[in-house]
């Protein structure tokens, strides 16, 4: 099942570099996809990639592979949305604070849906949320940048290469 979810990425990889768009646009929209990704709008991601990347003039494929990068992290994402509510919490709380420890005895399932949780619970985890995918989706444009760069410096060598190889058949 690993294996299949690395192998269906590394193929999206793969189709998100050959796109014939321009290196940057695939760059941002992926950083784009990625930063949405971190962020804790269930079922909203996807579609906000969508927008944000044509709004920026962005790849809108690079925002959803971007977007769906962090299905790479299911199995530590509880650690990741603890860490990001505890760094958001600790941004939030004047004095600077982290969040006491979760017990069974707070979780409350008739309270999920009720709007002074979510303020509770929801801004904290939007601006760890936030503060941690900064850094993320700039590494990620680099580097994706950086990739396309070298590809189409390969791509061009190599189609030199071919268009000297077949000089002979010009007039």
């Amino acid at each position: 099942m690993i294996r299949n979810h690395i192998r269906n990425f590394v193929r999206k990889f793969h189709e998100l570099l050959d796109a014939k768009d321009a290196p940057h646009s695939v760059a941002g929209g992926t950083s784009i996809g990625v930063f949405l990704g971190f962020l804790p709008i269930f079922g909203l991601k996807t579609l906000g990639a969508m927008a944000l990347s044509l709004l920026m003039r962005c790849s809108v494929v690079g925002s959803v592979i971007g977007v769906s990068l962090h299905d790479l992290f299911i199995p530590i994402w509880p650690l990741i949305l603890r860490w990001q509510f505890q760094v958001g919490f600790w941004v939030l709380s004047h004095p600077h604070h982290f969040a006491p420890p979760l017990s069974k005895a707070d979780f409350k399932f008739s309270e999920i849906f009720q709007w002074d949780n979510f303020v509770d619970i929801g801004l904290p985890l939007m601006v760890g949320g936030a503060i941690f995918a900064t850094p993320v989706s700039l590494v990620t444009y680099g580097s994706i940048l950086f990739i396309m760069r070298i590809r189409a410096k390969r791509r061009s060598r190599l189609a030199k290469t071919a268009l000297s190889d077949r000089a002979w058949e010009q007039p």
